[in-house]
This record gives structure tokens, C-alpha cells and sequence, in this order.
């Protein structure tokens, strides 16, 4: 069974496991091991003119990546009004597609002998959860929240780990951080 966007980590963790049995040799695997996403590589896509906007039209997904037809820039595009963990995910999807762009693009043929479907479903599950594992990362939260001008929120282990000492408007008590679970689904 193939995972998407919307599968539990469980599920979607199982999946990118057996790619990685199925697969072992794609240069994908090595790429992730030996250029991980950090708050250096966030910061070289922003100051290449990575830009986000959160934006009310959008219906149909979550977020994309565009190019602006003036300035050639690259921006994400996030649906306004998600939830902070959805809207948290869908930045770290979209931020693991552009790290590994050669892998995790459309314009990508890592995946010889895929049909066209399961190419696009394989790539769609990898970047998935290489999002959903950096975006557990405390460090690289806080960092792609501030630095893309998001509202912090707290929701989970990871963004109370990221958060807890700027946070306003929520409150934060020591205790909570064992209350929290990590969230992966």
C-alpha cells in the first residue's frame, strides 16, 4: 500500500522503510544521510529569495512551491487558516522538496522503473516524511516559524521544545513538556 500526505506516520514511516529495502541503492538515501535539512540549509533557501505567503484562495491543496514571473523567485505557498501543525507540516513538505531538488521534484527520474503514478506517489511519500521527521526537530521549527514570520504555537512536544520561551498568548508550564506527545500524523 502506497502512503500519502495524509497517511499516519506509522503507515507512511512503514512505506519509506520498504522503499529503502526495495530500493537500497537510490542516491536519494545517501543525499538525506549526507545533506540533511538545517537551520543553515533554511537560511541559504532564504537568502536565495525563498519567500513564503499564506494565501486565502488556495482550496484545493495544503501548499506548493511557484516561481514569481517577476522576480524569479521561488515562493511557498501555504492555504491560509490551517491549523499551526498542519500549516507546520506542509512547510516542512515543501521545504524537503526544495533541499533535494534533484530527488524530490517532478522533474526528478530517480525512480527507474516506476510507472509514472508510482514514481510520483514514491517521491510524494519520501518528502512527506522527511518534512514530518525535520519539522519534529525543535531547532528547525523554531527557526523556519521565525524566519518565515509565522505565529508560534504550541501543539505538541516539539513545538513546546521550540517555543516555550517566546510563546505569548499560550501558557506554558514545565510540566506540559512531558504531556506532550510528538506529533507525526
Amino acid at each position: 500500500m502506497a502512503a500519502t500526505a495524509s497517511s499516519s506516520w506509522k503507515e507512511l514511516d512503514g512505506y519509506v522503510s520498504k522503499l529503502i529495502q526495495v530500493f537500497p541503492n537510490l542516491q536519494i538515501w545517501k543525499d538525506i544521510e549526507r545533506k540533511p535539512i538545517t537551520v543553515s540549509s533554511i537560511d541559504h533557501l532564504i537568502s536565495d529569495g525563498l519567500n513564503l505567503i499564506e494565501d486565502s484562495t488556495i482550496t484545493v491543496f495544503t501548499g506548493g512551491i511557484v516561481i514569481e514571473e517577476e522576480t524569479k523567485k521561488m515562493v511557498i505557498l501555504l492555504k491560509a487558516g490551517l491549523d499551526s501543525y498542519n500549516r507546520d507540516v506542509t512547510l516542512f513538505h515543501e521545504l524537503a522538496h526544495l533541499h533535494h531538488p534533484i530527488y524530490l521534484s517532478r522533474r526528478s527520474n530517480e525512480f527507474d522503473g516506476f510507472v509514472s503514478y508510482a514514481e510520483e506517489t514514491a517521491r510524494e511519500a519520501i518528502t512527506e516524511w522527511l518534512g514530518r521527521k525535520a519539522r519534529a526537530d525543535p531547532e528547525l521549527l523554531r527557526h523556519a516559524v521565525l524566519s518565515f514570520g509565522l505565529e508560534a504555537q504550541v501543539y505538541d512536544k516539539s513545538s513546546y521544545q521550540a517555543f516555550q520561551k517566546i510563546i505569548r498568548g499560550q501558557q506554558c508550564f514545565p510540566f506540559m513538556e512531558q504531556e506532550y506527545p510528538v506529533l507525526m500524523d
